[in-house]
């Protein structure tokens, strides 16, 4: 998942560089060998896996970054921590905007975002849910 405009911006770089790589292992002879075959095709798929989740992050960020989106589902509450994330994204605020109203510095933000909260508190969560203005609707089912 992208955090923020950096990662966007080096994903983006990522991407060329990938699609360079791709397109010179395409242009490079077929060999004789078939390990050399096989280890060629390998490569190739590598590398066309990770362009396409490249591209699907680009393609999540962006759509969050329009703001369009009103609202988002979670199925479990392990989704909590990054819903949060989006929703700052969504918002339009900056990681840097968000340290500000929490009073914390930008790089505790960066931190717990890329750790997707895994060492928050549950009252750091709520503030963080404050902060951005969310309403959170879970149902409690039981089994």
């Amino acid at each position: 998942m992208i955090l923020n405009e950096r990662q966007y911006g080096i994903t983006k770089t990522k991407i060329k560089e990938f699609e360079q790589a791709k397109a010179k292992l395409s242009n490079s002879p077929v060999p004789e060998n078939r390990n050399e075959q096989l280890r060629q095709k390998a490569h190739l798929d590598t590398l066309n896996n990770q362009l396409e989740v490249f591209r699907r992050e680009i393609k999540e960020y962006e759509e969050l970054k329009k703001g369009d989106i009103k609202s988002l589902k979670l199925d479990s509450f392990e989704q909590l921590p990054e819903a949060l994330i989006k929703a700052r994204i969504i918002r339009g605020w900056t990681q840097a905007q968000l340290a500000d109203i929490l009073q914390v510095k930008q790089q505790q933000v960066q931190r717990d975002e890329t750790n997707k909260y895994a060492n928050a508190s549950f009252t750091k969560l709520l503030g963080i849910q404050k902060a951005l203005n969310l309403e959170v609707k879970e149902e409690l089912i039981f089994k």
